[in-house]
């Protein structure tokens, strides 16, 4: 008998296999199928999606794409309209900002954002699936959801502490990538 964690399918892990083009063909794809034109700036928005390790803002995106081949309000707009189509998921840091991760090779998860530093790390993705699924069975349509966790990170914990203490420990500065 054969355990359920192994298969012997052909395609089972596929997914792990899969390389960027395969996303951008399938991103592509998803575009025509809603009626949409594959377009060089969202060929670029997706490529560049696509090359992130986590959760980005819009104005880091635009810096990635090439502030002269896509303005802003594009961005914008695609990034809206990938959403629609799952392509993309969006995200929230404390303050507010906005933040876009491309969902083609991740599972389903959530974050949490260090409330000082702005470092993401992956939460498993439990409760909500199943509170969405209860919410479609009561007739509810289009059931979305939005959740975060902010807190501060135990690097950031370390440095607070060390400061009060009179002792050098150096605070992260930029937003990293989800740890996995």
């Amino acid at each position: 008998m054969i355990a359920a964690t192994q298969s012997n399918h052909p395609l089972a892990g596929a997914q792990e296999n899969r390389t960027k083009e395969s996303f951008l063909n399938e991103a592509c794809n998803r575009i025509r199928n809603a009626g949409m034109r594959v377009t060089k700036p969202r060929v670029a928005l997706v490529e560049t999606l696509l090359k992130q390790n986590g959760p980005v803002s819009i104005e880091r995106i635009h810096q990635e794409v090439g502030v002269d081949s896509c303005d802003l309000v594009t961005i914008y707009r695609c990034l809206a309209a990938f959403e629609e189509l799952g392509m993309v998921r969006r995200s929230y840091l404390h303050n507010g900002t906005c933040l876009y991760e491309q969902t083609f090779d991740t599972a389903r998860h959530y974050h949490i954002v260090c409330k000082t530093c702005g470092k993401t790390e992956k939460v498993d993705y439990v409760l909500a699936g199943d509170a969405e699924q209860k919410l479609k069975d009561r007739g509810f349509e289009q059931v979305s959801h939005v959740l975060e966790f902010f807190g501060v990170c135990p690097e950031c914990q370390l440095a607070s502490k060390s400061l009060t203490r009179g002792t050098s420990v150096s605070v992260p500065t930029s937003i990293s990538a989800p740890q996995a």
